[in-house]
């Protein structure tokens, strides 16, 4: 799953305003971001497998660090807890915003149980690993991907407010990027090494991360993070 994530925040934007897209994008990305850490620095693995399933070269060989139901519980919590006790003047709501945080980051395991293949482990790299296999289709993989970005999408242009604008051309261009290169890569040939891929995977979620705080900026007078 990898669009699909960005939908998920864009739907929790809705719900927590306060919320900036720069944060759900890192929350919802947070275990990606660390798995990019993890096999830079071997406490992970992962192997390129031209074929392994239709839609990824990827086999994920050994990830319980941050691709585990308990990992991702771990990492849920904190995350809601940095985020809420990051020194902020603005208060209102904010263990609900918290809360958000925690189901942003929890929700990648469920997105990706849609998807892979049965390789994500309940607990340690020995428990019982589940993945519904969606990848073994590539119509049906962008169908469930471009399907959640746009459900997102929808739920987020119908937000906004004085404090909290929504800057609908950009979000929606943002999208459009977004689907079009995520199509392009998943088509395109496999990364060149291990290495690439874990560089790449933070580089590219906290460029979009980036991004997506920039676009939700809007012409608020409120500070948000």
């Amino acid at each position: 799953m990898f669009i699909g994530h960005y939908g998920m925040a864009l739907a929790l934007k809705r719900a927590e305003p306060k919320l900036s897209l720069g944060t759900l994008f890192i929350a919802v990305q947070l275990v990606d971001i660390a798995w990019g850490a993890t096999i830079l620095l071997g406490l992970e693995r992962v192997q390129i497998h031209p074929g392994w399933t239709a839609a990824t070269p990827l086999q994920f060989v050994y990830y319980p660090i941050t691709h585990s139901l308990l990992a991702a519980g771990l990492w849920a919590a904190a995350a809601s807890i940095a985020w809420y006790t990051w020194p902020t003047k603005d208060t209102s709501g904010h263990g609900r915003a918290a809360l958000i945080v925690a189901l942003a980051v929890a929700s990648h395991w469920f997105l990706d149980l849609v998807v892979h293949v049965p390789d994500l482990p309940l607990a340690g790299n020995d428990s019982a690993k589940f993945g519904f296999g969606l990848w073994n289709s590539i119509p049906l993989t962008f169908t469930v991907e471009l399907a959640l970005l746009g459900i997102g999408l929808a739920l987020y242009l119908r937000g906004g407010s004085r404090n909290h604008p929504v800057r609908r051309g950009w979000a929606v261009g943002f999208a459009a990027v977004l689907a079009a290169a995520y199509i392009a890569t998943t088509l395109g040939p496999p990364p060149p090494s291990v290495r690439a891929i874990g560089i790449s995977a933070i580089a590219m979620l906290l460029t979009l991360a980036a991004v997506g705080g920039w676009i939700d900026r809007g012409r608020s007078t409120r500070a948000t993070r």
